[in-house]
């Protein structure tokens, strides 16, 4: 795993677990939020994944809730344009580090 994969994989689980966090209290008054709140906790859980056991599941997990992401927002009339370039952008550069050495990941 190269340090660059390893950053950013450190930055997206950071990042994605101080946001499930912090959506569970808009979750306890608007309880549709729960959604989002599982879709974050799939992205940490994938990126985990990928960081600890280094395996290819994990970003399957992650391209899943980030198409699951964009399917909610339209559901619930969110920004559209936003929605797709979250679902796209992580995911992306996420990719493009480990194409490198997706081969070595079980």
């Amino acid at each position: 795993m190269t340090t660059g994969l390893k950053v950013w994989l450190w930055f997206v689980l950071v990042v994605n677990a101080i946001s499930g966090v912090t959506m569970i209290a808009t979750a306890l008054i608007v309880p549709v939020v729960w959604v989002s709140v599982l879709l974050e906790a799939l992205i940490v859980a994938g990126t985990a994944m990928l960081l600890f056991a280094q395996k290819k599941m994990g970003f399957y997990l992650i391209i899943g809730a980030a198409v699951l992401g964009v399917i909610i927002n339209l559901v619930l009339g969110g920004n559209l344009i936003m929605a797709l370039v979250s679902a796209i952008v992580m995911p992306m550069i996420t990719w493009l580090l480990l194409k490198n050495v997706w081969y070595d990941f079980k």
